[in-house]
């Protein structure tokens, strides 16, 4: 079975994370060829990270590995700054006003930050769409649930476990409902814990596990009655949806009860798709100089391969991705496309529309 996603013109802004293994081999194979080039200014003699979320939470990992390894391969010295909730709103926002586009600021921020802004999170005071994407941690999405995906059926109900009106779950609640599935979001499931209770007490019938989740969570969900049911799948370069390949032995969601339809919701949930498969994106500020963009690509293509990097990429059940196209901070779709999300969100889960 295929679905029938519309072609990629019809949604350029979801380039940067689509058909990523494709175009980070594109990206590789032009830096061994064409060295980068040389800015016209000195690169800055410090270059400051800001990691848009809390002490010890999933950005503070990864920025403890990037920061020495680019210290390395950049040609000055990094220093990295926390700010802000798990969400990456307030690092963000404030990476948005403050950063200058001189090569010595980066942000490192959550797929979360973009699920935001494309929800219309009035919060959110950026467009991550200008930025200029350097790197991306992607995590597969992974339904799991008391169900048989054999026999659903449209209009079949599923009790979906939420951490709010617009987290990642929205990616499962939009997905189902457009398959003609009834999703019901069960919200303030923020914990694994909760998840699992949930789960066991036959609160919640479906599970969305992303990255690191799934190796903790599935073996304790399975004991309690769960199987896998499907991926949020991954896209590629036509902006067809396909399998993900870290789990390509399960359908996606698009290969579900007769495939998604052709229209800009499902435009809309391939944005959703992808930011809720962001673990973690790296970026420049908008109008920062291209010989400083391409110095830092060329250090970011480097730090990919270096076994430490790698180790903890496996262990995350991240796919860690530098190509220009394939590694921004956010997942956009065009303004019907945004229209239609922020409209269903107002209406079927009582969000506020942006």
């Amino acid at each position: 079975m295929t679905d029938t996603l519309p072609p990629l013109d019809r949604r350029r802004a979801l380039r940067w994370l689509i058909s990523l293994p494709v175009l980070g081999r594109a990206a590789l194979a032009g830096a061994q060829t064409a060295p980068a080039a040389v800015p016209a200014t000195p690169f800055p003699e410090g270059v400051s990270l800001l990691v848009a979320g809390p002490e010890g939470g999933n950005l503070d990992f990864w920025s403890r590995l990037l920061v020495p390894a680019l210290t390395g391969l950049l040609p000055a010295d990094m220093r990295r700054t926390l700010v802000g909730g798990a969400d990456g709103l307030t690092g963000t926002n404030q990476f948005e006003a403050r950063a200058l586009p001189d090569g010595a600021s980066a942000l490192l921020v959550p797929g979360t930050a973009a699920l935001a802004w494309l929800a219309g999170d009035d919060r959110a005071k950026f467009d991550p769409t200008r930025w200029a994407p350097l790197m991306a941690g992607i995590c597969p999405g992974l339904l799991v649930g008391r169900v048989d995906r054999a026999r659903l059926v449209r209009g079949q109900k599923l009790r979906i476990a939420a951490s709010g009106q617009a987290g990642p779950e929205i990616a499962a609640v939009l997905g189902l409902e457009l398959l003609g599935l009834e999703p019901v979001p069960v919200t303030g499931m923020t914990e694994p814990g909760a998840m699992r209770t949930g789960f066991s007490q036959h609160a919640v019938d479906v599970v969305l596990l992303r990255g690191g989740q799934i190796g903790a969570q599935l073996p304790v969900l399975i004991d309690a009655g769960a199987r896998p049911i499907c991926t949020l799948g991954m896209a590629d370069t036509g902006g067809r949806l396909g399998r993900d390949p870290a789990w390509a032995e399960l359908p996606h969601l698009g290969e579900l009860v007769g495939g998604l339809p052709a229209g800009k919701l499902t435009d809309a949930w391939c944005a959703v798709a992808a930011a809720a498969r962001l673990a973690f994106g790296l970026v420049l500020p908008q109008l920062t100089p291209a010989a400083m963009i391409a110095l830092w690509r060329r250090a970011i293509e480097q730090a990919v391969a270096l076994p430490e990097l790698q180790a903890a990429a496996i262990a995350q059940g991240v796919r860690l991705q530098a190509s220009p196209e394939a590694a921004a901070a956010a997942v956009a779709a065009d303004a019907p496309a945004l229209q239609a999300l922020r409209q269903w969100l107002a209406t079927r889960l009582s969000g506020r529309a942006g």
